[in-house]
């Protein structure tokens, strides 16, 4: 992958995850626990998935986009 694509790949994945804490704040805040257990197993698995699978290869090929104190992950 090109770095200029990488870069605005991080991008688009940061807006995707600022929306997931938008959705995780909705369901905090007014869904049942159940509703709220359930989002956060979900969204939690895609984060994790996303970082392992997808952002971890970018930051592997360009270190210099790897946020400042996010360590690499193994």
């Amino acid at each position: 992958m090109k770095r200029d694509t990488a870069a605005k790949v991080l991008a688009h994945v940061e807006a995707l995850f600022e929306q997931g804490n938008n959705v995780l704040h909705l369901i905090n805040n007014f869904g049942s626990e159940e509703e709220r257990r359930r989002y956060q197993e979900i969204l939690g698995a895609a984060v994790a998935n996303i970082d392992l699978d997808l952002l971890e290869p970018i930051y592997k090929q360009y270190p210099d986009l790897r946020p400042n104190g996010m360590e690499e992950q193994l």
